[in-house]
């Protein structure tokens, strides 16, 4: 064999009415970076970003006729947009190599590999695992039975990841061949206040990988690991050097599940920040809110942070400390939230609700806990038995869940029922409580309109389709979820 010629992709969502994320793809810039690293020609396909048809798609397969085709997942819910992407390249080009990686096949193998379309799985992190496959393949490595975190033949062979990338330095920076960077970092993710930047053009990263923590309804473990893994801040720091210098970025955001995990290292990022350029914004998308004191906000102002986004998970402190077991202090979070308002940041709270144990009246808790928080927006969000947490063996064990595979419904539709509540109940109750909490003065409506990169109008029209279908947004108006830089500069 000589497979050479890769390409890498994610699968468009709008082909089912869905919502398409306009992002550079960092994890495949990551993968492409190994290939090319190795001597692969390999390039990023992104059929979403401008909207392609599955024609299109089609024609561009055809018209590069790769060797081998690299599709990722970032979440088990788009499971049938992945295999609808899958059964498209199969009839298109029946001979290629069809390689699946990312989340779907990494927490929910047993489900992935049900696709007869696809020739291999790749579990975990694949800089590292997919270029070895790929020379395994080519003849030049050893053999398939030596390589773990792989799944291939049919009955599947199925090798689970045994370990995670120690140094992470040595991956290398993203390398985005085959895109046009400058259009993503300028580009309005519009209902997406995480990655809305407060300037343009701006810029993604991931400084570490891990998460320590044990709550029950995450796969973050699965994924990356229980151990955090860190980049170097010299390391960091040398990619958004080098993001200014090529594109001339003005923001940084920071995808990391535990950026402050070490707190010398969290200090030296952002000094650095401030000395690479004054007038660099930044945020996080995730902030562990017990890691953070008077201090670490003010250097975080200093250095150019404007929003928080921090996960209190339940309002009440028996859910939160027996049931998802977070290392969160309810008593304590109020005081934070106070003193980061008085220092200018936009705050963002994440909520979840619907837990086998949780009673109606501790989720009731949740929202008026949320309510008297001094923050600029509560999102709420339904538990869901992702595959390979605890939550999911507890809901099988419990019979608190039909199926297994309710893991791909998303996390806007309920599936767990208990003698406390029932799935349309926590819908019901979800939509009209986000309603009710978010928008109760004209203030906090134009706050929210700015941090989510829309207008007063286009909120209301959120509103009311949030309402109308208990929540399921995303992807419902393409004017609405799309958008340009100026509107909000």
């Amino acid at each position: 064999m000589n497979f050479k010629r890769v390409i890498l992709l994610h699968p468009n969502f709008e082909w089912s009415g869905r919502r398409s994320w306009k992002l550079l793809p960092y994890g495949l810039g990551l993968l492409n970076g190994a290939l090319r690293q190795n001597g692969f020609d390999s390039w990023i396909y992104d059929a979403g970003f401008d909207g392609h048809t599955e024609h299109q798609f089609r024609t561009h397969l055809r018209e590069t006729a790769p060797d081998v085709i690299g599709v990722t997942t970032f979440s088990t819910e788009y499971i049938s947009e992945t295999r609808h992407t899958c059964r498209l390249i199969r009839e298109e080009l029946p001979e290629v190599c069809l390689i699946l990686g990312g989340v779907l096949p990494t927490v929910f193998i047993e489900k992935a590999v049900e696709d007869r379309n696809v020739d291999y799985f790749v579990m975990g992190e694949g800089e590292y695992r997919l270029v070895r496959l790929l020379k395994i393949l080519n003849g030049t490595a050893s053999d398939l039975q030596s390589l773990d975190g792989i799944a291939y033949g049919w009955p599947r062979t199925i090798q689970p990841p045994t370990s995670f990338i120690e140094n992470l330095d040595g991956i290398g920076f993203p390398d985005y061949g085959g895109l046009e960077p400058r259009k993503y970092m300028n580009n309005l993710n519009k209902l997406c206040h995480w990655i809305i930047p407060r300037q343009f053009p701006f810029a993604t990263t991931l400084t570490s990988r891990g998460c320590p923590f044990r709550c029950i309804f995450c796969s973050a473990a699965v994924v990356s690991g229980r151990k955090v893994r860190l980049r170097s801040a010299s390391n960091v720091l040398e990619e958004v050097q080098s993001l200014v210098r090529l594109y001339g970025i003005k923001e940084m955001i920071f995808l990391d599940d535990h950026f402050f995990s070490k707190r010398q290292r969290a200090v030296e990022i952002m000094k650095g920040l401030k000395q690479i350029d004054r007038g660099l914004t930044w945020k996080c998308e995730n902030l562990a809110l017990w890691t953070l004191d008077e201090h670490m906000l003010a250097l975080m102002r200093e250095t150019g942070c404007y929003q928080m986004t921090v996960s209190i998970e339940s309002g009440n402190q028996h859910v939160v400390s027996n049931i998802i077991r977070k290392p969160i202090r309810l008593d304590k979070v109020p005081r934070m939230i106070d003193l980061a308002k008085r220092m200018g940041f936009e705050i963002a709270a994440n909520f979840v609700i619907g837990f086998p144990g949780e009673t109606w009246d501790q989720i009731r808790d949740t929202f008026r806990y949320a309510e008297h928080l001094s923050v600029d927006m509560a999102n709420f969000h339904i538990a869901t038995p992702l595959p390979q947490t605890e939550l999911m063996d507890i809901c099988v064990k419990g019979g608190y869940c039909t199926t297994t595979d309710d893991a791909l419904m998303g996390y806007t539709r309920a599936s767990i029922h208990t003698d406390q509540f029932s799935p349309t109940e926590l819908e019901i109750l979800r939509a009209f409580e986000w309603d009710r909490i978010n928008f109760s003065s004209s203030d906090r409506k134009k706050t929210i309109a700015r941090m989510e990169g829309i207008t007063e109008d286009e909120l209301d029209t959120w509103r009311v389709h949030t309402r109308q279908n208990l929540g399921v947004t995303v992807g419902f108006d393409k004017n609405l979820t799309r958008g340009e830089a100026k509107k909000i500069c």
